[in-house]
């Protein structure tokens, strides 16, 4: 079939995983194309039983993995309509949660999601009535702090992200026809990175397709890519998944690799769990390309070293986007940031950011200020769904009565028209809520819920620009939206899933990777299998070049040295000089 083309850009073990029409675990090891395969087999459903109007599914791990299989979906031409993707939390909103609210007492009359912040300062709160101290790290790990945050919550008309999966097991379960209805308006469901599914998220997809036996069930992933392990997450076996969705899985692997050098991949297969053989596939595979350990630099050295490496990289024709630096966590990353821009101004790079608006997709405001601070001719369909999603969140979780004439139409032309005169960005962003709000008739002294959000929402904005001393003009608002391109600055965990030139990672000491946490109270095989399992991702990003860092000169809260992390200095391992870096 000519619709079918794009089979052809597959290999053979791809192909044959894209026309299989059984439940299949797909087990493939970095660089295999792996999300190229589930993208595939959503087309290949699509375009068999074009004249259906079924779903297919594909639910992501984050908000960054979506938007990708989304562009990517839309370069091969196939209907919109008939595929749906985004995370779990996403899935349990659009197709348990709003159709069903009236059969969970707790939300029939309305209810609002809350982020972070507000969780923080009801824990904050709480602990302090209970004049509890700050011992744990996480305030909710005291059985007091969390039944009294829980019955706050109530009180509100409040949920959180794990009431989100919590509720829409019981709507599946309490109510069988629920479960039944959603199953009978779906084909496919692939699960991208599903060694990070935990065990509610199984329950509710279990639930859903134990009611309809034909849909057709993808699990795609790495068990030696589960970090996320301390969240829950689970990679079961093709036992285990036949036993929990009741019908027969068949194991798949893709084992090429078409990502990295043979020289990238003999290193980080030392890190792997499970031995299993990949075949370098690539274009590049016989080039030596540059891999760097070295546990000699000093912090107070490590930025400007960096700097150097980026040039040098650069000079030798890769490009920005494909040099990517990564670190454990964010705080490693913010004073790297702001020096590696000074020391490259002309340097472009996607770096992390403290910026007055917090990324918060589920926030209606945080989605009118997006409308609001973005250029209104551009990427019109994302805007349409913004808009959507706006009226979805009002009249749903805020059991707001809205004209029938309010569509998404209706919702761009009173965002693009609003012209708030103020330059301060948090006064315009007021200003421009006004406006919308009673343009569409909404009145926050009637509407107590709505109000309180909207009152969390700006104190969140000044509370970030207070403790950060943010500019608050209305050109900062619109960087938290902007599109950014060039070397790519993020966490360990931020890169799954992507690939680049050359990785740059640095903080590979024990206390950081393993974390302090671990190390204190798992024991020495978990935390082994756990740094291992790190390891494997930061390297298996690298496609050429990897330059990996222990520094010397971080210390414990007493002052003690961080030494390199265990597993990475037993490797044995190749020291490349740096050519002058």
């Amino acid at each position: 079939m000519d619709n079918m083309a794009f089979l052809d850009k597959l290999n053979l073990q791809q192909r044959q995983v894209c026309v299989n029409e059984g439940n299949i675990l797909l087990k493939a090891c970095p660089g295999s194309g792996k999300t190229r395969t589930l993208i595939y087999k959503l087309a290949y459903s699509v375009e068999k039983y074009i004249t259906s109007q079924k779903l297919n599914i594909a639910i992501t791990y984050t908000h960054r993995a979506t938007d990708e299989i989304k562009e990517r979906i839309e370069k091969i031409d196939i209907p919109a309509d008939k595929v749906w993707v985004g995370t779990i939390h996403q899935f349990c909103l659009e197709f348990i949660i709003r159709p069903y609210t009236m059969y969970n007492e707790r939300l029939r009359k309305g209810y609002h999601i809350i982020d972070d912040y507000v969780k923080k300062q009801y824990a904050d709160k709480i602990r302090k009535e209970l004049e509890i101290g700050s011992k744990y790290d996480n305030p909710f790990e005291n059985p007091k702090i969390f039944e009294k945050y829980k019955a706050k919550l109530i009180t509100e008309k409040e949920i959180d992200f794990d009431d989100i999966l919590s509720i829409s097991y019981d709507l599946v379960n309490q109510n069988k026809f629920i479960a039944e209805n959603i199953a009978g308006i779906m084909r496919t469901i692939l699960v991208d990175e599903y060694q990070d599914t935990n065990e509610l998220q199984y329950k509710i997809l279990s639930s859903i397709v134990k009611c309809n036996k034909n849909i057709q069930v993808t699990f795609v992933g790495d068990t030696d890519q589960a970090i996320y392990g301390g969240l829950g997450g689970v990679a079961k076996t093709c036992d285990e998944l036949q036993r929990e969705f009741g019908v027969k899985f068949q194991e798949k692997r893709l084992v090429g690799c078409y990502r990295s050098t043979r020289r990238i991949i003999d290193y980080y297969s030392h890190f792997q769990l499970q031995s299993v053989k990949i075949d370098a596939i690539s274009d590049i595979k016989d080039e030596k390309g540059r891999l760097v350990y070295d546990n000699t630099i000093n912090k107070f050295e490590l930025f400007e070293r960096i700097a150097c490496i980026v040039n040098k990289e650069l000079s030798r024709g890769v490009q920005e986007k494909e040099i990517c630096i990564i670190a454990p966590q964010w705080w490693l990353l913010f004073p790297l940031s702001k020096k590696i821009k000074e020391l490259l101004p002309n340097v472009k790079f996607d770096a992390p950011e403290i910026t007055p608006i917090k990324y918060a997709p589920m926030n209606v405001f945080y989605l009118i200020a997006k409308l609001l601070f973005t250029e209104p001719g551009r990427k019109i369909y994302l805007r349409k769904k913004i808009a959507s999603e706006i009226i979805e969140i009002i009249i749903n979780e805020y059991k707001i009565c809205l004209s029938e004439k309010i569509d998404s139409y209706k919702v761009l032309k009173i965002i693009n028209s609003i012209c708030a005169s103020d330059k301060d960005g948090v006064a315009y962003l007021q200003e421009a809520v006004n406006v919308f709000l009673s343009e569409l008739y909404i009145d926050l002294k009637l509407e107590l819920r709505l109000q309180k959000a909207y009152k969390d929402f700006i104190s969140m904005i000044q509370d970030r620009v207070r403790k950060n001393n943010l500019s608050t003009d209305v050109d900062t608002f619109k960087q938290c939206f902007k599109e950014k391109e060039g070397v790519v600055i993020n966490t360990f965990h931020g890169v799954k899933g992507e690939e680049y030139t050359t990785v740059i990672a640095f903080g590979i000491l024990n206390g950081y990777i393993p974390h302090w946490k671990t190390i204190i109270n798992k024991a020495h095989v978990y935390r082994e299998a756990e740094t291992k399992k790190l390891l494997y991702v930061i390297c298996s990003r690298a496609k050429k070049n990897l330059y990996l860092f222990s520094e010397r000169g971080h210390t414990t809260k007493r002052e003690k040295l961080l030494e390199p992390t265990d597993e990475i200095a037993i490797i044995d391992y190749e020291y490349d000089d740096l050519e002058g870096v």
